[in-house]
């Protein structure tokens, strides 16, 4: 008994580590074979070979490579469900006819679990859940369950929402999957542009829910910050997807994770950019920034990506706050609000607007966005117009704006900090 339960004790963390690492290599994999008709069974199967090696491990000790075993195990698996299914199931169509006779089974299957293969697999994954008929918010939720691991307590922790409707998201999301049968590859031509848009767009707001200081939990926002770097690596490495737009987004992924142990001190209360000791920073992920940032400078275009690379490199490379070159970031964001004039792009315009010219300036800048009643129930407008007002001794107005931004943020961290703000008031 003692035995069982210190193996237990070893063998469900690691579990659970390897079900983050390699379970999305494995529904990738297997939807590659079962179809993208198939994708509840190739996770059911992936399902299957976890609680396996957890029951395995157990009783005979953990194998000397426990991936290994996984894609083993998964390779068997899905050979013992074609040799079930044959006669039942249409699985991808254009290795269907290998996968009818025995003689070709295993040898398609081996193929198939090449590590090569696996990361292509990865790859026309992440286009296959980015179908342009699933909608934004199941697109998210479907990269997070099966290219990412996570389960759906955490993907629902990490939206700040219900178990029960993530689990909406993702019946929505694979019911589209399976009604589109599209064959998992990777577009050429036109349809490579339009949908590789929508790819880095899918990871840039899965990276923004990474750096969201929402997060209950710094264990997911570490993890899934990492994530999109994996994500986005797998685009640069292959050579119909690396574009410098791709570059870009890479580049700005690192400048940002690069950062994100500062963003806390030891107690989980907020740290703002400016009281951030630099020396937690991590170098090597913002040297990996620069040279994919100057990998993006190749041809003519610019996009969104380039500009916010660009500013968060200006972050970077500054070894005090006081050396920020605010000049350079606010034309960076003059581009950037010509390219696309949201309210929230000209909202963090008016914050280099106050480190350049003064709160007063910055206030006017806020009241003159077009549309800025969008942001009403942004908190961060409330946060901000607190701040600034604070700054120019309007308590009143100050306090006003702060306490509609504590009841409009999310997290207990950024709560703690407004309330901070207003008892300094």
């Amino acid at each position: 008994m003692n035995s069982e339960s210190t193996a237990s004790k070893t063998v469900l963390p690691l579990i659970g580590s390897l079900t983050r690492s390699e379970s999305g290599k494995l529904v990738a994999v297997l939807t590659r074979i079962f179809g993208t008709h198939n994708l509840s069974l190739a996770e059911d199967t992936v399902q299957d070979v976890l609680i396996k090696a957890i029951e395995h491990w157990t009783a005979n000790g953990v194998p000397d490579n426990p991936s290994a075993w996984l894609f083993t195990a998964a390779r068997n698996k899905a050979i013992d469900t074609i040799r079930k299914y044959r006669r039942q199931k249409v699985f991808a169509t254009d290795i269907t006819e290998l996968l009818a006779s025995e003689y070709t089974v295993a040898s398609t299957l081996n193929d198939c679990f090449r590590n090569d293969e696996i990361q292509d697999d990865q790859l026309r994954m992440m286009f296959a859940c980015c179908h342009p008929a699933i909608a934004r918010e199941g697109q998210i939720a479907l990269i997070m369950k099966t290219l990412c691991g996570f389960s759906i307590a955490q993907i629902a922790r990490a939206f700040i929402t219900s178990t029960d409707t993530i689990e909406k998201r993702l019946y929505r999301a694979r019911n589209a999957f399976r009604e589109h049968n599209s064959a998992l590859e990777i577009p050429t031509g036109d349809a490579l542009q339009s949908r590789l848009a929508n790819v880095l767009e899918t990871i840039y707001l899965l990276f923004n829910e990474a750096h969201s200081t929402s997060y209950h939990s710094s264990f997911i926002r570490q993890d899934l910050a990492h994530d999109t770097i994996r994500l986005c690596t797998l685009l640069t490495a292959n050579a119909a997807t690396r574009l410098p737009q791709t570059d870009a987004l890479l580049a700005l992924l690192y400048f940002h994770t690069s950062r994100l142990c500062g963003r806390t001190d030891e107690h989980g209360d907020l740290v703002l950019l400016k009281d951030q000791p630099r020396s937690l920073w991590d170098r090597d992920m913002i040297e990996k920034g620069m040279y994919h940032l100057a990998k993006a400078a190749t041809g003519t275009e610019m996009s969104r990506y380039h500009l916010e690379a660009a500013i968060a490199y200006e972050h970077c490379k500054a070894a005090h706050y006081e050396d920020t070159d605010w000049k350079t970031i606010l034309s960076y964001y003059d581009v950037l609000a010509r390219l696309m004039p949201s309210q929230v792009i000209l909202l963090n315009r008016a914050v280099v607007i106050k480190e350049l010219q003064g709160a007063a300036e910055a206030l006017e800048c806020i009241r003159k966005i077009p549309g800025i009643d969008y942001l009403n129930e942004y908190y961060l407008l409330h946060a901000i117009l607190g701040e600034l007002n604070m700054e120019l001794g309007k308590k009143d107005q100050a306090r006003t704006h702060y306490e509609k931004a504590h009841r409009l943020c999310a997290s207990d961290t950024e709560k703690r900090f407004i309330r901070k703000k207003i008892e300094q008031l």
